[in-house]
C-alpha cells in the first residue's frame, strides 16, 4: 500500500481545520502532484508488466548510519531497478556534471540521492550473497517537463512519455527465480517513514476547528448518536470508526506528542462523550505506562487512520456495514 508522505498527511489534515499559509498551500499542491505522479507510475507498471515481476513501493531503509527512502524497486530478470520519481516542472538539462533548470544551475545534483540508494542496495545484497545487478532509474512524471541529458551516465533517465516503452521492453526479459527471498532481505532494513517537520504554534493550534470532521463533505456539522455519528450532509458513520479516525487526525497534527485524554477532549470539542472517548482509547490504542499502576497517555503513531489501522480495516469496514442495523451492539 503506497502511503502519502507524512508532510502531505499533515497539510491535508490541518487544512481541514484551519486556513493554511501561502507556503503551506504551495507545499500541499506540490506534494499532491507528486503522489499523483507516483500513482500514475504504479498504474503503468501494473499495465505493462506481467505478474512475474516483483516490486516494492515506497520503502524507507536504514543501513548502518544511512537512512534513505526509495519510491519503487523492481526485480526484473537478474536486475534490481531502483526508481526515483520526480514531479518536476520546467526544462531540465544535465551537462558537465551539473543540472540546470530553465537555464539556471541547481545547487545539488538530483541524481545523487538515487546513486546513494543504488550503492547501499548493492552492499546489502552483496552481504547476503545475492548476485543481482542494481541499476538506478530517474523518472520525470510531469508530462509537460522537458529533459535533456548531455552527459554519459550510468542511470536511465525517463520522461513521462518514455515510461510505457521502457516497461514493455523490461517485460520481455526472462525471470530470475534464484533469489525468491530478496524482498524479505530488504524488509529487514525497513524503518518507519520520515515524519514531517511541520508543527503548529500554540496560537495556530487554537485556531483549529474542533469536532469530528465528516469524511464525505469535510464539514463539522456532526452529531454523535448511540452507535453512529450523523452529519448534516446525510452521511452516517459508525461511532467507533469516527472516534478512532478523529484520534488519528489529532495524532497526525500533533505527531510529536503522546495521546492524552485532556488534549483529545479539547480536540473533539463540546460534543465529545468523555466516557466513550476513554473506552475507545482503551480498546484501540496502546497505553504508555510510567509505572505498573499509572498510565501517562497512549502511543501516537502520527499517521492517518487508514495507515495506522491498516491491518484492521476489514474489522472497521464490517462496522460500517452494521451501522444501519437496528439495535446494533458495537
Amino acid at each position: 500500500m503506497r502511503k502519502k508522505p507524512h508532510g502531505l498527511q499533515w497539510l491535508e489534515t490541518v487544512g481541514q481545520r484551519k486556513q493554511l499559509s501561502e507556503k503551506e498551500r504551495w507545499d500541499l499542491q506540490r506534494l499532491q502532484k507528486g503522489v499523483l505522479g507516483e500513482e500514475q507510475m504504479d498504474k503503468m507498471a501494473e499495465t505493462f508488466l506481467s505478474g512475474k515481476i516483483t516490486a516494492i513501493d515506497d520503502i524507507t531503509l536504514q543501513y548502518q548510519s544511512s537512512i534513505f527512502q526509495i519510491d519503487k524497486i523492481l526485480l526484473i530478470g537478474s536486475i534490481v531497478y531502483i526508481i526515483d520519481m520526480k514531479f518536476y516542472q520546467g526544462d531540465y538539462t544535465l551537462q558537465d556534471g551539473s543540472w540546470q533548470r530553465n537555464g539556471k544551475k541547481l545547487p545539488t545534483n538530483i541524481l545523487e540521492q538515487l546513486r546513494r540508494a543504488v550503492r547501499i542496495i548493492e552492499n546489502i545484497l552483496k552481504e547476503q550473497g545475492i548476485q543481482l545487478q542494481v541499476k538506478g532509474v530517474l523518472a520525470f512524471l510531469d508530462p509537460e517537463s522537458n529533459i535533456q541529458i548531455k552527459d554519459d551516465i550510468a542511470e536511465t533517465i525517463l520522461t513521462f512519455n518514455k515510461i510505457p516503452l521502457w516497461l514493455t521492453k523490461l517485460n520481455q526479459q526472462s525471470s530470475d527465480e534464484r533469489y525468491p527471498h530478496w524482498k524479505s532481505i530488504l524488509f529487514q532494513y525497513q524503518i518507519n517513514d520520515f515524519r514531517t517537520k511541520y508543527k503548529l504554534t500554540h496560537a495556530e493550534a487554537e485556531q483549529l476547528q474542533k469536532g469530528i470532521c465528516c469524511p464525505r463533505c469535510h464539514q463539522f456539522q456532526t452529531t454523535p448518536k448511540r452507535h453512529t455519528v450523523h452529519c448534516s450532509c446525510g452521511y452516517v458513520e459508525a461511532k467507533a470508526t469516527a472516534y478512532v479516525r478523529t484520534i488519528c487526525e489529532y495524532g497526525v497534527i500533533f505527531h510529536d506528542q503522546d495521546l492524552k485524554l485532556k488534549d483529545l477532549k479539547n480536540f473533539f470539542g463540546k460534543n465529545v462523550q468523555e466516557t466513550y472517548l476513554k473506552y475507545i482509547l482503551k480498546k484501540y490504542f496502546t497505553v504508555i505506562q510510567k509505572s505498573t499502576k499509572r498510565s501517562i497517555g497512549h502511543r501516537n503513531e502520527g499517521i492517518l487512520f487508514e495507515y495506522w489501522f491498516e491491518n484492521k480495516m476489514d474489522y472497521f469496514n464490517n462496522l460500517e456495514k452494521r451501522k444501519n442495523w437496528k439495535n446494533a451492539n458495537f
